[in-house]
C-alpha cells in the first residue's frame, strides 16, 4: 500500500495516477489557485483503481497549503504507525525535502519525494535544480499525443533556450495550436530555467 500527498497548487500534474493500484491512496491538496482539471486528466482520475480524496485548503499567506498538507502528513503516520505503507509527497517544493529529513532523523520514517505519481523522484537540492524527472519520458506519460521527432525537439528546445517566452514561442511554430502548446508549456515549465 502507498500514500500519496499531491500538492496540485505546485506540480498541477497528476500524470501517473491511472497506474495506481487498488489498495493506494491519493490525497490531493488544491486551492482556489488550482482549481481545475482538464477532460484528459479528468478520465485519468476516473481510471484509477486507488483511493482519491480531494482536500480543498484555505490559502491567504504564502505557503498555506505546505503547511496543511504537511499537518495532514502527520496525522497519516500516526494512523498508519503499525503498517507497511509507504508514504510519498508529490511536488517540486524544495521545503518539503525538508519534511522528509525530519521525519527519517525523528522516528526513521521514510517519505520520498516525488515530482509526479509515474514514481520518479524529485532531487531537490539547491535553489536554481530542476526536479530529477526525465523531460522525454514525462512527454510521453502524458495524455498529449507526440511524435518521437516533436518529444526530441521539445527536449532540445528547453537545453537550448533560457526563457520561457522563448520556448513558449518555439512550441507554437512547431504545433500551430496555441492550446496544444500552452499544455506542453505548463508540463515542461520546471525544466525551464529561470
Amino acid at each position: 500500500m502507498a500514500i500519496y500527498l499531491i500538492d496540485y497548487e505546485n506540480t498541477k500534474n497528476l500524470i501517473g495516477i491511472n497506474n495506481l493500484a487498488a489498495e493506494d491512496c491519493v490525497t490531493i491538496f488544491y486551492s482556489s489557485k488550482a482549481n481545475s482539471l482538464s477532460f484528459d486528466v479528468h478520465k485519468e482520475i476516473l481510471s484509477s483503481k486507488a483511493k482519491i480524496e480531494y482536500k480543498f485548503v484555505n490559502v491567504g499567506s504564502q505557503n498555506a497549503l505546505d503547511f496543511q498538507l504537511c499537518s495532514y502528513l502527520g496525522y497519516i503516520i500516526k494512523q498508519n504507525e503499525n503498517t507497511e505503507c509507504k508514504i510519498y509527497i508529490v511536488s517540486k517544493d524544495k521545503g518539503f525535502a525538508f519534511v522528509s529529513s525530519f521525519w527519517k532523523n525523528e522516528k526513521s520514517i521514510d517519505i520520498q519525494i516525488l515530482c509526479d505519481l509515474t514514481g520518479k523522484e524529485s532531487n531537490i537540492v539547491t535553489e536554481d535544480s530542476k526536479p530529477n524527472c526525465d523531460i522525454e519520458s514525462l512527454l510521453k506519460q502524458s495524455t498529449i499525443q507526440l511524435s518521437e521527432s516533436e518529444i526530441k525537439e521539445i527536449v532540445t528546445m528547453v537545453k537550448k533556450y533560457k526563457t520561457t517566452q522563448t520556448i513558449n514561442g518555439n512550441l507554437n511554430k512547431l504545433f500551430k495550436d496555441s492550446t496544444k502548446a500552452g499544455t506542453i508549456l505548463k508540463l515542461i515549465k520546471p525544466f525551464i530555467k529561470k
